[in-house]
């Protein structure tokens, strides 16, 4: 594989440390979007005396309120102890400005682990991703090189692929979404458990497909920032740069 052993043991030894009460941000967020979020939080400060649950709620759903004042809005109240901000929150995301989906979404993960903290009197743990998750899986994106540079697969070997890859899942508690196939590669958008054996997976996947005209390179690729586009996946082919996985 193109991402090294180590990288994934490494990985793996961060994941055993997580407690047993995380939660994974479902929705396939930009990591842009996200890192934004939770780099300017840092710098929010609630001043109990004016900043006021009612009337944030009101200056938030104001059409004449803009664009950032909407972002710092939406972080404040995330950040409150509250149910009423929570639920301002929550029905603000059911119809919220285009270019606020995003970072609704994330207010209101946020504003839910401060409520849970508090009910619970406990840490929570929050798992964000670019591509996203479902209950206790994370969503990865796997690119298969063919074995030949221009080579093009049979029905047979597709067919093949696709069903040792649900075979292999199914036995890990994966799910995979789609399988697509092209001239240099196949992709395909796997959930899978937090703790699950990513690189044992695919060998067993490799294995068992190459008994069968190794047609597959063991060069597979791993990543959960996001989908990548034509050009960027040729890009890294042809010059053996691998994406950062996590």
């Amino acid at each position: 594989m193109l991402e090294s052993d180590d990288i994934f043991e490494e990985i793996k030894g961060a994941i055993n440390r997580i407690p047993d009460n995380y939660k994974i941000l479902e929705e396939t967020i930009d990591i842009d979007v996200q890192k934004e979020f939770f780099e300017s939080s840092k710098g929010i400060a609630i001043d109990p005396d004016t900043d006021l649950i009612p009337e944030m709620i009101a200056r938030l759903n104001e059409r004449d309120t803009t664009f950032e004042e909407c972002k710092v809005l939406l972080q404040k109240l995330a950040f409150i102890d509250s149910v009423d901000a929570f639920r301002a929150i929550e029905r603000y995301t059911k119809d919220p400005r285009p270019e606020l989906k995003d970072w609704s979404v994330l207010s209101l993960q946020q504003s839910r682990m401060v409520l849970q903290c508090s009910l619970l009197d406990e840490q929570q743990v929050f798992i964000s991703t670019g591509l996203g998750g479902k209950n206790n899986k994370l969503r990865y994106y796997f690119i298969f090189p063919y074995n030949q540079p221009e080579q093009t697969l049979t029905k047979i070997q597709e067919d093949l692929l696709v069903n040792e890859l649900a075979f292999f899942m199914s036995k890990h508690e994966g799910e995979v979404e789609f399988t697509e196939f092209g001239k240099r590669y196949a992709t395909s958008m796997i959930l899978i458990p937090l703790k699950a054996p990513i690189p044992d997976i695919i060998r067993e996947v490799l294995n068992e497909c190459n008994q069968y005209g190794n047609f597959l390179s063991s060069d597979v690729m791993v990543t959960n920032m996001k989908k990548l586009g034509n050009e960027e996946i040729l890009r890294i082919i042809d010059h053996y740069e691998v994406p950062e996985p996590f």
